[in-house]
C-alpha cells in the first residue's frame, strides 16, 4: 500500500521556565549525560528556539490531532530533550518505520490518557516513571496529599513501594490503591526532577532520599530484582494481561492466587530470584554454560485449574508458584526421553533451594508435615490411611532420615529439602521388588505419574519406577560423580554417556546402598 505523507514543521519559541531549568534541560544532550549545576541553570533567563516535525500519513488527519501532538511535545520538551524526535499521525502509522520517528494513530491521540501515551513513546522509562513524568508534565493534580501517601505507605504490609505496573490496573488494585500508586509516582517524580535533572531521573532512583525527606523510618526494600520487576511492562488484551518481566511473558487471566498486584509482584520477585540463583549455580558447576547463556526466556500461564503444572512446547502452565523452578528447569535441562527419571531428577535436584525459600517465605512447612516430621504427631485419620496402605514402617524410616538430616544442618531453614531427601532415601531403602507395588500405590512413581496425570507411557526401565524424590537422590550422586556437563553434552544414550545402562547403574546403586552417605556426619 502506498502511503501519502504530508510533512509539517511547527516552529515554536518558548521561554525555558524555572522548573525546566531546575531539571537541567538547558544543558542536556543525549540521555545519560550529566547536567550542569542546577543552581546556575535556575538563574538563567535564556530563550530557546525549537521546532517539531510532524508527518501526516493521511489526508483525514484532523487539525485537532495535530494540535494535541504539538501541545504534548511543547509540554514534555520542557523537561525531556526531544530535539531529534519526529512525529507521525495517521491510520497507516504502523507501516512507517524510521529511526527517531514516534507514531500515533488518531485513536491514541483522542484517548483521555494521551499524555501518558505520548510520554511512554518518547522516553525509555519504567512504567511508574512514565506515569510520574506524564503527570508532572501535563499538570496532574494529586488526589492525596504527600502526607496521606506517607501514611498509606507506612501501613503497607509489603515493604516495597506500589510502583509496579499492575498497581495501576483496576483488575488488580482497588480504586483508592490505584490513586495512591499514581500519587506516589507523582511525588517521587516531582521530588527528583525539582532537585536533579531529567538525566538523573532517567538513570537513577531517588526513593531512599525521598522517603528519608518524608521522615520515614521503615525499611522499604529495593534491590536489583525489585528494579527488574518494577520495569516489567503490562498490556491488557481482552481478558488476559500480558506481563513481560526479565524476558519472561506471564499470561495472567482470572486466577485465584493472582488476584492483587501485590500477589503478582511477589511471584515475579520470587521466580526471578530463583532463576538467578539457578543460573549462578549452573555456571559454577558447568564449563559449558555461564549465567547468561543458561538463562532462557519462557512463557508462563498461571492457572488454578487441573491437577499439575507442566511444560509443553516451551510454555509453562503453572498451578502453583512452588512448582515454578522445577518446570523452568525442564525448559533448560533435559535428557533422553526414555530416561524420564533423570529428567525429573534434574528438575527436582536443581529446584530444592527454591522450594526451601518458597516454603519458608510462605509458612508452607506448618501443618501436617511439621506435625509428623518435626513432632512425630500423626492424626488418627492419616494414621489409618497409612496403616491400611501398609506404609507405616516406610513413614517411620523416612522420619528418622529427616531428623538425621536436620541434625546435620539444624542451623538452616531447610526443613523442606531435608524432607524431600528423606523421602527419597526412604523410597530407595524400601525399593525391593516385594515393596514396589505398595510404594507405587501409596507414594506413586514416575511411571504412574505420567500415565495417570499426563496420559503418557514411559519406557519400561528401572529408573522410571522411582518416585520424584528418589530420582532426585540418584541424580544428585550421578552429577557428583560425572558432573552436570556429562548430562548437558549427552549423546542421547545413557549407556554411551556413562558406560552402562541406567538399569545397571541404578541396580548397583541400590545393591551397595550408595545413597546412605547422605546420612553420614
Amino acid at each position: 500500500m502506498k502511503v501519502m505523507m504530508k510533512n509539517i514543521v511547527y516552529r515554536s519559541v518558548g521561554v525555558l521556565l524555572s522548573m525546566a531549568m531546575l531539571c537541567g534541560c538547558a544543558a542536556q544532550g543525549n540521555i545519560g549525560d550529566t547536567a550542569s549545576d542546577a543552581g546556575t541553570l535556575a538563574s538563567s533567563t535564556s530563550v530557546s528556539a525549537t521546532e517539531v516535525n510532524i508527518s501526516l500519513l493521511s489526508e483525514d488527519v484532523t487539525e485537532e490531532s495535530v494540535n494535541k501532538v504539538k501541545d504534548a511535545w511543547q509540554r514534555l520538551s520542557e523537561i525531556v530533550p526531544l530535539t531529534d524526535t519526529e512525529f507521525a499521525i495517521g491510520p497507516a502509522t504502523k507501516q512507517v518505520k524510521k529511526d527517531g520517528l514516534v507514531s500515533f494513530t488518531e485513536k491514541e491521540i483522542s484517548d483521555d490518557n494521551f499524555g501518558e501515551i505520548f510520554t511512554d513513546k518518547c522516553t525509555d522509562l519504567s512504567y511508574w516513571k512514565t506515569v510520574g513524568l506524564s503527570e508532572y508534565a501535563f499538570g496532574y493534580t494529586p488526589f492525596n496529599t504527600e502526607e496521606e501517601v506517607k501514611e498509606y505507605l507506612d501501613k503497607r504490609e509489603d515493604k516495597t513501594l506500589p510502583l509496579f505496573a499492575l498497581y495501576y490496573f483496576e483488575e488488580f488494585s482497588e480504586e483508592t490503591e490505584m490513586q495512591m500508586s499514581r500519587d506516589c509516582a507523582y511525588y517521587l517524580t516531582k521530588y527528583t526532577l525539582e532537585k536533579y535533572s531529567f538525566n538523573d531521573f532517567w538513570a537513577n532512583d531517588c526513593r531512599s532520599e525521598w522517603l528519608a525527606d518524608l521522615g520515614f523510618n521503615a525499611d522499604f526494600r529495593f534491590d536489583e530484582i525489585d528494579e527488574v520487576v518494577e520495569a516489567a511492562t503490562a498490556v491488557k488484551n481482552g481478558t488476559t494481561v500480558y506481563v513481560t518481566c526479565a524476558g519472561n511473558i506471564w499470561e495472567i487471566r482470572d486466577v485465584e492466587w493472582l488476584k492483587t498486584a501485590d500477589e503478582v509482584y511477589n511471584v515475579l520477585y520470587e521466580t526471578e530470584e530463583g532463576i538467578r540463583k539457578l543460573c549462578k549455580r549452573i555456571a559454577s558447576e558447568s564449563d559449558i554454560y555461564d549465567e547468561e547463556s543458561f538463562r532462557k526466556n519462557v512463557t508462563v500461564i498461571p492457572t488454578d485449574k487441573g491437577k499439575l503444572s507442566y511444560v509443553k512446547d516451551g510454555i509453562i502452565t503453572l498451578l502453583n508458584p512452588f512448582h515454578f523452578l522445577h518446570e523452568y528447569i525442564h525448559c533448560t535441562l533435559s535428557y533422553s526421553y526414555d530416561e524420564q527419571w533423570l529428567i525429573e531428577g534434574l528438575a527436582e535436584y536443581y529446584s530444592v533451594e527454591y522450594k526451601n525459600d518458597y516454603t519458608n517465605n510462605h509458612d508452607g512447612w506448618a501443618g501436617i508435615k511439621q506435625n509428623w516430621f518435626d513432632e512425630g504427631i500423626m492424626d488418627d485419620e492419616s494414621r489409618a490411611e497409612v496403616e491400611q496402605a501398609g506404609a507405616m514402617e516406610y513413614e517411620e524410616k523416612t522420619r528418622d532420615y529427616y531428623l538425621t538430616l536436620r541434625e546435620k544442618n539444624k542451623e538452616k531453614n531447610n526443613q523442606k529439602s531435608c524432607q524431600l531427601y528423606a523421602c527419597g532415601l526412604g523410597y530407595l531403602t524400601f525399593f525391593e521388588p516385594e515393596n514396589r507395588e505398595m510404594l507405587a500405590a501409596y507414594n506413586g512413581n514416575i511411571r504412574v505419574g505420567y500415565k495417570n496425570e499426563v496420559g503418557m507411557e514411559v519406557a519400561d526401565i528401572l529408573g522410571n519406577e522411582l518416585d520424584y524424590n528418589a530420582a532426585m537422590t540418584v541424580t544428585a550422586d550421578l552429577i557428583a560423580k560425572y558432573g552436570v556437563d556429562s548430562i548437558i553434552s549427552s549423546s542421547g544414550s545413557f549407556e554411551e554417556d556413562f558406560g552402562q545402562t541406567s538399569d545397571e547403574y541404578i541396580q548397583n546403586y541400590l545393591d551397595n546402598k550408595k545413597y546412605m552417605h547422605f546420612l553420614d556426619e
